[in-house]
């Protein structure tokens, strides 16, 4: 028995073959790269929300930080309200002055050194004054903390004034209060 193929049914056997070939072929790149494709989609959509959560943990944390250090802050301000009213009533300069100007220094911590890039050759009782004008005291109450007569203190402002260079139309207080919010 002879086996013959008819060259029709060769030629369709081999181009089914060729395909069925063909298309295991693609099938075993194509379907590992389309897992592959799912696969990173669904780790950067996981990675993406992650991030998200993370971001919106930070902002959390940081908006409570803020407003621990406001509230800090605003202890601070009404401390050192307080300590410069006990200064004033019991004229006793030295010890509590100085817990004045230390709760001062904690409030605004740039306050000095800005104070001093602003005007080079500022002397230490000229930043004392600085201080108690940026509170916005009067000429009587920065007296009693300095331990000096009120003239004596508008003399030290119109000094101040001069040594800054300020006009007669510019206000102090306003020039100090730019100073610790720029400091700030």
């Amino acid at each position: 028995m002879e086996f013959r193929v008819d060259p029709d049914t060769w030629f369709v056997f081999s181009i089914l073959f060729i395909s069925g070939l063909g298309l295991f072929i693609v099938g075993f790149i194509a379907i590992p790269y389309i897992l592959r494709k799912k696969q990173i989609e669904r780790l950067q959509f996981k990675f993406d929300r992650k991030s998200d959560r993370f971001e919106k943990v930070e902002k959390k944390i940081s908006h409570r930080r803020e407003n621990q250090l406001e509230k800090n802050n605003q202890k601070l301000k009404s401390d050192l309200k307080i300590s410069l009213r006990d200064i004033v009533k019991n004229n006793q300069l030295e010890p509590e002055s100085l817990t004045f100007f230390s709760d001062f220094e904690k409030i605004y911590p740039d306050f000095t050194s800005s104070l001093q890039k602003k005007i080079p050759k500022i002397t230490s009782n000229e930043i004392k004054l600085c201080a108690l004008l940026r509170m916005n005291l009067s000429a009587k109450a920065v007296s009693e903390v300095l331990n000096i007569t009120p003239e004596s203190v508008n003399k030290a402002r119109y000094r101040l004034r001069k040594k800054i260079g300020l006009k007669p139309r510019d206000d102090l207080y306003l020039f100090l209060l730019n100073i610790s919010n720029s400091a700030n």
